[in-house]
């Protein structure tokens, strides 16, 4: 699972545990229900910036954090380009 979906994910449960419907949500949120719906499934985009929107109808927050160790997904094995040193 990609850190995208693990935070559609999140973002899925915390309407459903407040009892928010995607409906009554993009309504609040001035979206189109049709809109939030791709927001949450992958078929458009979920910035942090719409997820901590939507979280904080449900009285919650996002937070992201930087884990040490490989990636998760079929990427891990795939070397990381070096990026090139600052200049001053």
């Amino acid at each position: 699972m990609t850190a995208e979906d693990a935070l559609r994910s999140q973002v899925r449960d915390a309407l459903d545990a407040a009892g928010i419907s995607q409906a009554g949500a993009a309504r609040i949120l001035g979206v189109s229900t049709k809109h939030l719906c791709q927001m949450l499934t992958g078929r458009a985009p979920l910035t942090l910036a719409w997820a901590e929107d939507i979280v904080a109808l449900c009285d919650r927050r996002v937070e992201v954090f930087v884990l040490d160790g490989p990636r998760r997904d079929s990427l891990s094995d795939t070397p990381v380009t070096q990026l090139p040193e600052e200049g001053p």
